[in-house]
């Protein structure tokens, strides 16, 4: 009988997974990010011959994969030119450009991040290319025309220092090696009107090119991505630069170089930094209810990071974000330039619900309720609220199987009778329990009552109108034990461990009564069976548990 049992069980044990488990969708790429990135292993330049690089157009692949991968730059706004001329730089600049005004148009105004990266020979104020040189001018236009609240330049190239500024001059552009922008202007905004320039030398050094991994900046600071030192968001750029410029120097210098890399900063305002490597963890999400239909645009305020949501009526979606401050807009389908908006925090395990007005608010699982969210602006027709703490007091029964050891007293099949109270992640239980079993074999048999107590204490996790608690809990028991030939037993015996309680209100909105299970595992003292054992003995005991319970206050 144990096999099909512990087949039924297993299979009850995969159905809670599904009904805890919800898909989600995530937000594509960045649609305020943009990237060119050159790489270019050619030497020659009017009258000069350099000996041609090995990796310089490798690298640059490899570095607008980690862009994609975990700088949420995307695909469609990320240009790569490997080996190019000065021409085909340019016009894959003015594509970009052309999507910017796209996105402009179709988006509305938003701030906007351009990243400029170029891997290659630098010679006299210019960048060399396979055809015609770029010099300061071209990148004046290049940036310019792409006119980004936020622009960030990235030179690995020989004297990359001793670009000509003249043609940028008239911007602001200061060299200000060693500046940093975090700590010296802690009250500008970092979504700014402004640029940071990292080269990867100064302009009486050469930069160097490693015979195994290439230029020593490029490859650090695409190392970065992984290991530069990161929070709950992710990497900044200012940690990613000062992980670069750490390990380029540091390398030079094993080998008997100089190669110092250098950081020019033009006007910036900034509130925070700017992320440039994310985390792969999204520890909250917005949860989109079935009604709700337009197209989103989520701003995160610790860069520019603009992710759009297309939300199709009648399908419920849920799309992970990060933690911190961020923004949700509607796209008005009649191209209002500012469409409205709601500015909130998230904190790590949110769950922002997005709901029509007219709509009462959302379901949250038992200890949990629906608050209005405190925000800066409105979207109009639209409320969002979290779940909340809120006192839930629920009473019933429940029938409990446990897979008792043969060689002890204890009771296989039994009921539960009790009360739950949880509060936000807090949860306790109690109840009293019955059981019974009989055993016989050739020579006896015996009759088994055990009446317990049992209580509990968990950490629980709302999931979308249900709620799955992580619990320790204890039962204590006296029993009654009458064997066929007359002896009587009255055994005491205790029970400790731990698992998983899933509460599942039905119907979810305002429930009127709520389905648990349990499935605990723990250690059970008990004397033997036989009657001539006394003997305490410890056992490993699985408990499972399935019930109803009425609300008797929250719901």
């Amino acid at each position: 009988m144990r096999g099909p049992l512990k087949r039924s069980l297993s299979t009850a044990a995969w159905l809670l997974l599904v009904i805890a488990w919800n898909p989600s969708a995530r937000a594509g790429g960045s649609q305020a990010r943009y990237a060119l990135v050159v790489g270019n292993d050619f030497g020659r330049s009017a009258g000069v011959e350099l000996p041609n690089l090995k990796h310089a157009e490798r690298e640059a692949r490899a570095l607008r994969a980690e862009l994609l991968r975990q700088g949420h730059f995307d695909p469609e706004r990320t240009e790569l030119v490997l080996g190019g001329t000065r021409a085909q730089v340019l016009e894959a600049a003015r594509r970009l450009a052309a999507r910017r005004r796209q996105d402009a148009a179709e988006l509305g105004p938003m701030p906007t991040l351009f990243a400029f990266f170029f891997t290659g020979h630098g010679l006299s104020g210019q960048l060399l290319t396979a055809g015609d040189p770029l010099r300061g001018v071209d990148l004046a236009a290049i940036f310019d025309q792409m006119d980004a609240s936020l622009t960030v330049g990235f030179f690995d190239a020989c004297f990359s220092g001793s670009l000509d500024l003249e043609a940028l001059r008239a911007k602001g552009v200061v060299p200000t090696p060693g500046f940093n922008p975090i700590t010296e202007l802690p009250a500008e905004l970092l979504n700014s009107e402004g640029t940071l320039w990292f080269v990867s030398s100064r302009p009486d050094e050469l930069s160097y090119e490693d015979e195994r991994f290439g230029g020593l900046f490029t490859h650090f600071f695409t190392e970065a991505f992984e290991r530069a030192s990161k929070d709950a968001i992710g990497a900044t750029l200012e940690d990613m630069w000062e992980y670069a410029r750490r390990a380029t120097l540091a390398h030079a210098a094993r080998y008997g170089r100089s190669q110092t890399p250098e950081k020019i900063v033009r006007k910036l305002k900034a509130s925070g930094p700017v992320y440039f490597s994310f985390s792969r963890s999204r520890r909250a999400r917005l949860v989109f209810d079935r009604a709700v239909a337009g197209t989103f645009l989520l701003r995160y305020e610790h860069g520019a990071l603009v992710e759009k949501i297309d939300k199709v009526a009648g399908r419920a979606l849920q799309v992970p974000i990060y933690e911190g401050w961020l923004s949700l807009a509607r796209l008005d389908p009649k191209g209002a330039d500012r469409p409205d908006h709601e500015r909130f925090e998230v904190s790590s395990g949110d769950e922002i619900l997005i709901r029509p007005r007219s709509r009462e608010l959302g379901d949250a699982g038992p200890g949990y309720r629906q608050v209005p969210i405190r925000s800066k602006g409105q979207l109009d027709g639209l409320s969002l609220s979290r779940a909340g703490p809120e006192p839930w007091v629920l009473l019933g029964a429940n029938y409990r199987f446990a897979l008792v050891d043969d060689r002890a007293l204890g009771a296989g099949h039994g009921l539960l009778l009790g009360g739950y109270l949880a509060r936000g992640p807090l949860s306790l239980g109690l109840g009293l329990s019955y059981g019974r079993r009989k055993e016989s074999f050739e020579s006896w048999s015996v009759v088994f009552s055990e009446v317990g107590v049992e209580a509990s204490a968990g950490v629980g996790f709302e999931l979308g109108g249900t709620r799955l608690d992580l619990e320790l809990a204890g039962r204590f028991g006296a029993g009654w034990a009458a064997y066929d030939s007359g002896l009587e037993r009255r055994p005491l015996a205790g029970w400790l461990g731990g698992g998983l309680r899933f509460l599942l209100p039905i119907p979810l909105d305002s429930p009127w009564v709520v389905l648990q299970a349990r499935a605990m595992f723990g250690a059970r003292a008990a004397q033997g069976i036989s009657a001539q054992d006394d003997a305490l003995h410890w056992t490993l005991e699985p408990v499972f548990q399935l019930g109803l319970l009425v609300p008797l206050l929250g719901g």
